[in-house]
């Protein structure tokens, strides 16, 4: 990385969709082993290089979720990732998990209803039904 122009910022670099993916997954498996600051950067490594995408934002506010920071995790989803894309099933399901959390059931389970009726994401779908049947969802 020595050799890059200094007019070009790190961030600014071509990061494959491969290599992205990859990050992903190490996220979420850092998440799920108590490695904390680990997979925070990771997520936020992976959101400066898709600045456009609501899903390394996703993979943030569950990163938040999993240590207990749930008002953090609302935040994420509902200024950030919603902003981005309004239609992530995905993030509303998301969301919804924070805002149950937070005491809110009807407005969690009011969310998941408009995820069942709106969504063409399969997974956020199935995501959903579970959570209305009572099913555990919990990231």
């Amino acid at each position: 990385m020595d050799n890059v122009p200094s007019e070009i910022s790190k961030s600014d670099l071509p990061v494959s969709t491969e290599m992205v993916r990859c990050l992903m997954d190490i996220g979420y498996v850092a998440t799920g082993r108590g490695l904390q600051s680990q997979a925070t950067s990771i997520f936020n490594g992976v959101v400066a290089a898709r600045p456009s995408s609501e899903l390394p934002l996703i993979g943030l506010a569950v990163c938040k979720l999993n240590f207990g920071y749930v008002v953090d995790a609302a935040k994420i989803l509902a200024e950030q990732a919603l902003k981005l894309n309004p239609n992530s099933g995905t993030a509303k399901c998301f969301l919804a998990v924070a805002i149950k959390a937070l005491g809110q059931e009807q407005e969690a389970c009011d969310l998941m209803h408009q995820v069942c009726d709106d969504t063409t994401e399969p997974a956020a779908k199935a995501m959903a039904e579970s959570f209305l049947t009572g099913k555990d969802v919990s990231p």
